[in-house]
């Protein structure tokens, strides 16, 4: 049996001003307009379609399965506000998974199969883990590339229902990518505090969870690379955005943490 405190600790409002944000914010299926005419008419486009969406949907059920599994090892270390906030994250992919699986409907086609997409499923193998910085690390590149297709996706408008459903989780990517960062920041400023070398150990291991993570990036665009350019994506560019991007936010995770370790960097009210 797990014992939690009776009186939780709420003190982190970073983390609890995400959490009431993203309550305020929820949307639903219902909210759209399914009704409105198709804007890919071409058989041979909605197949294509079709199989684009295949990774686009496989993430977002997989982001709910460790989306939610993260939530009891959040608790058991007494991560309360950081486990309010995954309870909507877990809503949010469920919603994801629902206006995909919506949309196959609308297109009249199906998602490819594991047996046919495999770099699907072993990209997303790669981002689980118990850790829930190690966790983050990884799903950092998922997030990352949902956001750059979901852009892509607005810009082309292929569709109507299509567009604004990139619309709405383009919002939802953007909390996401928000308490990632203040997860990791607050991380990286605990293992820092204890020790540098253990902060540089813990900066190492997770560079290298992001680098293992995108190197099943490129076998995931390139399956559906063809399709991806003939909707005028370049999936290539879009693998260059996501390597750098993902880069970019890790390597200002562990600086901000750092430098609140060793007294150059105030951690804002409320963090610890």
């Amino acid at each position: 049996m797990n014992i939690y405190k009776v009186l939780p600790d709420l003190g982190n409002e970073r983390q609890m001003k995400l959490w009431h944000k993203a309550l305020r914010v929820q949307w639903s299926a219902e909210d759209l307009d399914w009704n409105r005419p198709l804007g890919v008419r071409a058989r041979n486009l909605k197949e294509k379609l079709a199989r684009v969406l295949t990774p686009v949907l496989m993430g977002e059920q997989s982001a709910l399965y460790s989306v939610s599994a993260q939530i009891p090892t959040l608790g058991h270390h007494s991560e309360v506000p950081a486990q309010f906030y995954l309870t909507t994250w877990a809503v949010d992919e469920a919603r994801h998974t629902e206006l995909f699986a919506r949309f196959y409907n609308r297109l009249g086609h199906e998602p490819l199969s594991i047996r046919k997409f495999p770099a699907g499923y072993i990209f997303q193998s790669q981002i689980t883990a118990k850790d829930t910085a190690e966790w983050l690390s990884g799903v950092l590149v998922s997030e990352v590339l949902a956001k750059l297709i979901m852009e892509e996706f607005v810009r082309v408008d292929l569709d109507p229902v299509l567009s604004d459903i990139a619309h709405g989780i383009l919002e939802d990517e953007a909390r996401h990518l928000a308490f990632n960062h203040l997860y990791m920041e607050q991380r990286f400023y605990e293992v820092y505090e204890k020790s540098l070398e253990e902060g540089r150990e813990a900066a190492s291991f997770l560079r290298g969870k992001l680098e293992h993570v995108l190197s099943y990036a490129e076998p995931l665009l390139e399956a559906i690379g063809g399709e991806l350019e003939e909707m005028d994506i370049d999936w290539r560019k879009m693998l260059a955005s996501a390597r750098e991007e993902t880069t970019e936010r890790l390597e200002r995770s562990i600086d901000r943490g750092s430098r609140v370790a060793d007294g150059s960097r105030v951690l804002p009210t409320g963090a610890t």
